[in-house]
This record gives C-alpha cells, sequence and structure tokens, in this order.
C-alpha cells in the first residue's frame, strides 16, 4: 500500500476534506432517494484492489488525523472507552485480528512479529513499537481494546451473547451521536436501541437481532 496521510483536524480550524480520490472510492450504499431503517447485514467480501473493502480492515488518507482526534477525544473524556471484566478474552481476540489482518494487508505500514506469547507490534504511521506479552494485560500500556482501537479508524462496540440476546459489554467510541457508554455499557440490544425513533415501532432491530443471533 503506497498510502499518503493527510495532515488535517477535526475540530477547531477544521481543515478536514476529502481528495476526489477517496471520494471516489467511498461506498455510496443508496440506489434511491429515500431512506429508511433497514437490516442490511452481509459477509465481508473482499473486493477490488482500492476499494473500500479490498481488505478486512479499510486504512485511508484519514488514518492519522483521525487517530490523532481519537487520542484527543479519550484523553478529554477516558469514559469513551470502557469494557466489562468478563469481556477480557475477547478484547484480546479482537487485538489479535486487527493485528494480524493490519500486517497482512499493509506489510509497508505495519508488523506483527511473534515469538510464542511474545509479540512486537509495529505501526509505523503512528510511530508505535510496542513488545508485550500476549494474554498478559500488564504487558500493554492500556487495556488491550482500548490499545488497539486507538490505531484503527471508526468506532468499535463488543457484544456479548447471552440469554438468547447481545448486550454492549465493552467499546471505544468517540465520534458517536446522541448516546453515551458511559450509560449504555452493559445494557441489551433493546435497552441499548430503545431510543432510536421509528425503527423501534416498525421492528427493525428486532430483525436485527434475530439475524445477529444466526450468524455462524
Amino acid at each position: 500500500m503506497n498510502q499518503t496521510f493527510k495532515k488535517e483536524t477535526f475540530r477547531d480550524d477544521y481543515t478536514f476534506s476529502n481528495s476526489p480520490e477517496a471520494v471516489k472510492r467511498f461506498p455510496f450504499p443508496f440506489h434511491e432517494d429515500e431512506y429508511m431503517y433497514s437490516v442490511n447485514i452481509e459477509p465481508h467480501v473482499k473486493t477490488a484492489v482500492g476499494s473500500i473493502t479490498e481488505f478486512t480492515f479499510d486504512i485511508d488518507e484519514h488514518y492519522v488525523a483521525e487517530c490523532e482526534d481519537k487520542a484527543i477525544t479519550l484523553a478529554n473524556d477516558p469514559q469513551r472507552y470502557l469494557c466489562l471484566p468478563h469481556m477480557m478474552d475477547a478484547q484480546w481476540d479482537t487485538l489479535e485480528l486487527m493485528m494480524e489482518s493490519m500486517s497482512n494487508d499493509y506489510p509497508e505500514q505495519f508488523n506483527l512479529t511473534k515469538e510464542g506469547d511474545n509479540w512486537t507490534w509495529v505501526n509505523k504511521p503512528l510511530g508505535i513499537t510496542t513488545k508485550f506479552v500476549f494474554g498478559d494485560e500488564s504487558s500493554l500500556p492500556m487495556e488491550p481494546l482500548e490499545y488497539i482501537g486507538r490505531q484503527v479508524q471508526g468506532d468499535w462496540v463488543m457484544l456479548d451473547q447471552r440469554d438468547n440476546n447481545l448486550f454492549a459489554d465493552g467499546a471505544i467510541v468517540t465520534s458517536q451521536a446522541d448516546w453515551s457508554l458511559a450509560i449504555d455499557v452493559g445494557m441489551s440490544w433493546q435497552e441499548w436501541h430503545g431510543p432510536v425513533p421509528i425503527a423501534n415501532e416498525i421492528g427493525v432491530f428486532d430483525r436485527a437481532l434475530k439475524s445477529l443471533l444466526n450468524l455462524q
């Protein structure tokens, strides 16, 4: 990947903009001029070279600036990252998935070296090199989900499945609208989505939950 990262901001002077190339590769999903909440769960199939779904995790021209802005938000409001204690194994699973995917898909930018449980992670765009013991929380500067969540674009919520339901038991969210992780962490699927208008009345979230619970 020969990626150039833009130097830009998302606050104060707000210099964010999309290049023509970024606009062309944006996955515009709407085939009509009307929009309605719906359930749209699809397998992540890798597609054409240069597309937004070419790799498991997309790294684009905004990567460095977004990660820098995420760090500012977390410094100002640490509760944008929260995870319940029983989700620690899931945190390590998430870290492994993201590190392996990024190092395999973008070897010029990321590198993961394993010697048994002794791992070394190199993130060249952010200038990060960390040696740690996989599974040993004390060997990282913060919990695994927060550590790797600061190095990927977007917000991430981990759902725990139990009692035929899904629970938002861990997340790193710095760009959400109109909801608070500090309030919602640990909530069931219905509690979490309860305030959303219209969609609940027409059964969108019930159908989404049913679909997610049937995934293998």
